[in-house]
């Protein structure tokens, strides 16, 4: 008898019970992609690979893309949701699910293979025919390179973006390198803080600079002073980047508007890029001739365009997206982010973001559609989790 943690069993269904993986989602974007063109009949999630905040949410939209799909459902630990979520499955038809931690060889047997095969040669068979697995994976590390060629509201999805992550529990830092009004301001970040990222800089200490920078729960900002157009060196950047690279879950960097030294090594050197258009035109095509001159390091299959202050559906939503679809480049994703209207000015310095202020209002849904699109996990309440 094996048993085994859930973030293996791919690779074990496929060398013990000869299984095809014909593919393996990295988030539920990239599910939904597979689904409209793989011959896989079975999709294996999980709770904690669940790929949306809400699993009933995937589970629906999977039956609605594929309703002949099977979806096999790892439960993991039981707690006290467990009873209901088992009856929202049976519900939905979905009847092959497994409780615990850990998962055996005859708990994989009992979930992949139907009960009316009587051999495991004509099980074989079945699979080896007819079967591919799908496997969904939530995002535990990440860096997110937030750019644009205009000011159009980077250190705004930022702001609240980096507060998101930490409030599900990543150890997330923010590196604020746009001098707008955006950290000091959003955060209500106190200029002591700047002085000491200016002078550890000259001292090259840079796990002071970690250690001494803004903290509140999970999240640390660090940032320069309002208004002050020296740039940070390359070199700094580089050390400053790596240093709390090391020591996050999520590295989020705010850059500089346009493109610079600084912007294209945080591209670089990220996994994650949003790319921030907004409803005019001519910032459309600024952002067209960066992407053009980035060249090489533009890199679509890493890169969300975020149609900013739209609401989807709406006329300057379709424009925008329209003239997006015209490039002809694959972006990872086109996701649009309503205004959060006022709360954006009432919430600065409060120690509070419009994510948080209002978690049924339409920006707030915005922001959990690009935590979902980008396979984001939900550990809310699990603070403080830096050393």
């Amino acid at each position: 008898m094996l048993a085994m943690n859930h973030k293996g069993i791919n690779g074990f269904i496929a060398q013990n019970i000869d299984v095809d993986i014909s593919d393996i989602a990295d988030n539920s974007e990239e599910l939904h992609e597979y689904l409209s063109y793989t011959k896989a009949d079975t999709v294996v999630l999980s709770r904690y690979l669940k790929g949306t905040e809400d699993p009933s949410v995937l589970i629906e939209s999977i039956q609605t893309v594929r309703p002949d799909i099977r979806i096999v459902y790892l439960y993991g630990k039981s707690d006290s949701n467990t009873d209901l979520f088992i009856k929202y499955l049976i519900s939905k038809n979905i009847i092959d699910y497994h409780v615990g931690e850990n998962i055996s060889s005859e708990d994989l047997y009992r979930l992949l293979y139907r009960s009316g095969m009587q051999n495991r040669a004509a099980k074989k068979n079945f699979f080896k025919n007819n079967n591919k697995t799908l496997w969904v994976k939530e995002l535990d590390t990440a860096v997110l390179s937030i750019y644009s060629n205009c000011p159009n509201g980077k250190s705004h999805l930022a702001w609240n973006l980096s507060t998101a992550f930490a409030d599900r529990g990543y150890k997330t830092t923010l590196i604020n390198l746009d001098r707008s009004y955006s950290a000091n301001l959003f955060f209500g970040i106190e200029d002591m803080y700047f002085d000491l990222l200016d002078y550890f800089i000259e001292q090259g200490d840079y796990k002071s600079i970690f250690d001494g920078c803004y903290k509140k729960g999970n999240l640390r900002v660090i940032s320069g002073s309002l208004g002050n157009d020296k740039m940070i060196s390359t070199e700094d950047f580089l050390k400053v980047f790596y240093y709390a690279k090391s020591r996050s879950d999520i590295l989020i960097i705010d850059t500089y508007t346009g493109l610079n030294d600084i912007t294209l090594q945080a591209i670089n050197n990220s996994n994650i890029d949003f790319l921030i258009f907004d409803s005019d035109i001519s910032h459309f095509h600024m952002n067209k001739m960066m992407i053009e001159k980035l060249g090489s390091t533009f890199i679509a299959e890493k890169t969300y365009a975020i149609i900013n202050n739209c609401f989807s559906g709406s006329e300057s939503y379709k424009n925008i997206n329209k003239e997006i679809s015209r490039l002809n480049i694959k972006f990872k994703g086109v996701l649009p982010l309503s205004n959060c209207g006022s709360k954006g000015c009432d919430l600065m310095n409060s120690g509070k973001t419009p994510y948080e202020a209002n978690n049924d209002s339409s920006f707030s849904i915005g922001i959990n559609r690009i935590l979902s699109s980008i396979n984001a996990r939900n550990r809310k309440g699990i603070l403080n989790r830096f050393k």
